[in-house]
Parts: C-alpha cells; structure tokens; sequence
C-alpha cells in the first residue's frame, strides 16, 4: 500500500507543476528498484530543502493484522 501528501503553498512551488514533477521523478528513483513496499514513512522535500509532506508504505498484511498505519504530520487524514 502506498500514500503520498505534498504541500505546494510555499515558495518553492512558484511553478507547482515542475516542483511536483521533481519530487515525484525522486520518489520513484528511490522506489523503483524495490522488490517489496515495507512499512515506513518518511518526509518529501521542495528545492529548497523544506519538509513539503510525505510517503507512507505499508503492507497488505500489516493492515489486514490490525496494524494502525499513523502519521507524523497532523494534518494528514486518510
């Protein structure tokens, strides 16, 4: 299982679309040569450096166990 939250209302998403793009294109460098998603969380990053949201990875198991799949970021629903 795989959810991602990115913020874009700071400066760093002067043009929205290519930052995204950016963080995105990273993202999937680091997920591509997974054979497996484990659990983890772990923070997005504009240009800038700045914490812009996250990625959470889970497994079908650790759900169906009754794992709670949390968030360091309170603004993180669903």
């Amino acid at each position: 299982m795989f959810k991602i939250r990115i913020k874009t209302d700071n400066q760093a998403f002067d043009q929205e679309g290519q930052e995204v793009a950016r963080i995105l294109r990273d993202l999937a460098d680091k997920l591509e040569h997974l054979d497996k998603l484990q659990e983890s969380q772990l923070p997005l990053r504009d240009l800038n450096g700045n914490t812009v949201g996250y990625y959470q990875t889970w497994t079908d198991q650790g759900e169906s166990q009754g794992a709670v799949i949390s968030s360091p970021y309170q603004e993180w629903r669903g």
